[in-house]
C-alpha cells in the first residue's frame, strides 16, 4: 500500500485547473462574450437615443393642456 503523504503537484502546476475545466471555462467565456455583443448590437439598432422621438415643452403642453 502507499503511504499517505503530501499531495503531488500536477503537470500543469498547482494553480492551473485540469484541461477539461479550462476548455469549459473558455467555452462559457466565449458564449457570454457573444451574448454581450448581441445585446449591444440590439441596443444600438432599436433602443439607442437616435431612435427616440424628440419631445419638447411645447409638445408636452399641447398634449396635456389642450385648448378648449
Amino acid at each position: 500500500m502507499t503511504e499517505p503523504g503530501p499531495p503531488r503537484a500536477s503537470v500543469h502546476g498547482p494553480q492551473a485547473p485540469p484541461l477539461p475545466t479550462r476548455r469549459l471555462l473558455r467555452r462559457i467565456a466565449a458564449t457570454v462574450a457573444a451574448k454581450l455583443a448581441l445585446l449591444i448590437v440590439l441596443y444600438l439598432l432599436f433602443f439607442s437615443p437616435s431612435h427616440r422621438p424628440h419631445i419638447d415643452e411645447a409638445a408636452i403642453d399641447r398634449r396635456l393642456l389642450p385648448t378648449r
